[in-house]
């Protein structure tokens, strides 16, 4: 009797194991073989066993799997699987290989949640033919690799489209890289990896592994963020293979060393920043450099820097004489000019604007300048006196604040023809310059850098007056030195020695009104300028020394200036004068010119 009930309750175990092993199997694990959405939480471990399904994982919904593989294909004969997870979704998983491809052809599209505990967030070690996009706001993220493709396992045709987040906390071991495309560290590289990652992506790492390595004949384009957290002398990006094309753009940045490791060939490094652009960036091994926007890359690393400072050197002094000249214009068109007894006192405001034209590499830029004029007159002489403020901010965050003070004479007519209708002004000038780089070498990846430093300018010309309709005619010499100096970091430039020539004509017609307190003018001046100094530069990036020439265009300009002047007298001995004028010229430069002028 005893034996009987026991064999019963047997049976009722067994048959109660049998009951839940079912039940489990359909709880932990459901087959998938057509198309399927998941709107509400589950458990269950979802295989793929058909060709082409869809499966879309949405309203909130998470897929949280205790163990490995949330999501797989059954093998390796499993074509064509599309995997969309909605924000607010997620599939996580308390074991390795969330989301393993098998070896079959599968395409991800994350805007929620992809993850687990471990290591690989997605496994797609196999495959030939895998598609990831992590739409802004996705997340892909493991305590090891958060995507993994194993050479081992002949995995080939990887995309990779990022513009969410892709990271892996692990902070120590072989296992730290987010995105990896090699044999588990073995230096086996898989092929045709193309990696995008979009502005506004982030890819980042915590650990001593390069947060992505890079397989062979694959391409990675950075316009967002990847980051080696660990520190910036661990590598952000690794090359194991051959032929790889690393392309970083816009105002996308690395933190951490670029790194092809030893023994490999063909790996190009491009830059697309922008014309202009300056940049520094950690190398190590082999690459072939090209800047995409035609900024001159120095080897020693990577490095660029604009030439705007010492580019535009020579438009800045053809410029300077030319309102010093209209200045002088000005005051010889005054009718108490020739008492001698008269102080004119001018205050000037100017605003200049070149387009960036990338045909030449003319960077493009903005010029604003304040200034007084004071003229004091002698016999034979005036004494001038002229200050200026003036900022001169580049496209490619780069700006130079500059204090000058010139003084010098013109001289009236007079019995000695060459110094009749004459004048010469010398000066320094206070250079403060600042510019913002892309770097690999810090933290944020951008780094600001100082530069304080003196330059020295001579300016003098002769204007032959013309008594009939014909023009006045000017011709003018322009010269500036600017001693060796270097910014605070990366940057050093050698002295530069830059000289103008400039013939120009030029007219002031008066119109007398009815009221002799008051009389308007207008004028005009046509100005051809041309380098006649060697357009090099020499400079060098982080002790890498290298020459930049001017392009034959930027050499000579061609400058149209015209104005229209109001003179009222405001008092017994005072006059006031009111001038405005614009200016073009054949670099693209457009100009406004105002300037107040008394006379006492």
């Amino acid at each position: 009797m005893i034996f009987k009930n026991f064999q019963q309750i047997i049976k009722k175990i067994v048959l109660i194991l049998l009951f839940f092993l079912i039940f489990s199997n359909k709880l932990y694990a459901a087959n998938v073989a057509e198309d399927t959405t998941i709107s509400s939480d589950t458990t269950a471990q979802q295989v793929v066993t058909a060709n082409d399904v869809d499966i879309i994982l949405t309203d909130n919904a998470s897929i949280t799997r205790t163990g490995q593989k949330a999501i797989k294909n059954t093998d390796g004969d499993v074509t064509g699987t599309t995997l969309t997870i909605h924000s607010g979704s997620a599939v996580t998983s308390t074991g390795a290989n969330t989301i393993s491809t098998e070896g079959g052809e599968f395409t991800v599209t994350n805007s929620g949640e992809i993850s687990t505990s471990v290591s690989k967030a997605i496994n797609l070690s196999s495959s030939d033919g895998v598609l990831i996009t992590n739409n802004s706001g996705g997340v892909i993220s493991a305590d090891g690799f958060a995507i993994l493709g194993d050479a081992s396992n002949s995995t080939d045709n990887i995309t990779i489209d990022n513009s969410g987040k892709i990271f892996s906390t692990k902070t120590t071991g072989s296992t730290s890289t987010a995105i990896i495309l090699d044999e588990y560290n073995n230096g086996n590289p898989i092929p045709n990896t193309t990696i995008t990652n979009n502005a506004g992506g982030s890819i980042y790492s915590e650990g001593p592994k390069a947060t992505i390595k890079l397989g062979t004949s694959s391409t990675i384009t950075n316009s967002g963020s990847i980051k080696n957290n660990k520190s910036v002398d661990k590598n952000s990006i690794e090359l194991i293979g051959n032929n790889n094309t690393v392309t970083l753009k816009d105002e996308g940045i690395v933190v951490g060393k670029i790194k092809a490791a030893t023994g490999t060939t063909g790996n190009t490094l491009k830059f697309n920043h922008g014309l202009g652009k300056s940049y520094y960036y950690n190398t190590g091994g082999d690459f072939t450099l090209e800047d995409l926007d035609g900024n001159q890359v120095v080897q020693g690393s990577a490095g660029s820097v604009g030439q705007g400072g010492s580019e535009t050197v020579d438009d800045l002094l053809g410029y300077k004489s030319l309102n010093i000249r209209k200045s002088l214009n000005r005051f010889t068109k005054s009718k108490d000019f020739k008492d001698k007894k008269t102080h004119w006192q001018g205050i000037q405001a100017t605003r200049i604007k070149r387009k960036e034209h990338t045909q030449n590499l003319a960077l493009g830029y903005e010029f604003y300048s304040l200034g007084v004029n004071i003229i004091r007159p002698s016999e034979n002489e005036n004494v001038i006196a002229s200050f200026e403020y003036s900022e001169q901010d580049f496209q490619k965050d780069h700006t130079i604040t500059r204090y000058k003070l010139l003084f010098g004479l013109h001289y009236n007519e007079s019995e000695n023809k060459f110094k009749d209708n004459s004048f010469i002004l010398a000066g320094a000038t206070l250079n403060e310059g600042e510019r913002k780089i892309l770097t690999n070498t810090t933290s944020s990846g951008t780094l600001n850098i100082d530069d304080d430093y003196e330059s020295f300018e001579i300016h003098t010309g002769k204007k032959f007056k013309n008594k009939s309709l014909i023009p006045n005619i000017g011709t003018n010499l322009s010269y500036s030195y600017t001693p060796a100096h270097s910014e605070t970091k990366y940057y050093s430039w050698e002295e530069k020695h830059v000289a103008n020539f400039s013939v120009d004509l030029n007219d002031e017609f008066t119109i007398v009104s009815e009221k002799t307190n008051s009389k308007l003018g207008i004028g005009w001046i046509l100005d051809y300028r041309t380098l006649i100094s060697d357009s090099g530069t020499k400079y060098s990036v982080n002790g890498t020394k290298a020459t930049y020439k001017q392009d034959n265009d930027l050499k000579k300009e061609m400058t149209i200036s015209a104005n229209i002047n109001y003179e009222k007298k405001i008092r017994k001995s005072g006059i006031i004068l009111i001038s405005l004028d614009g200016t073009r010229t054949t670099q693209k430069v457009y100009g406004v010119n105002a300037n107040i002028s008394f006379v006492y």
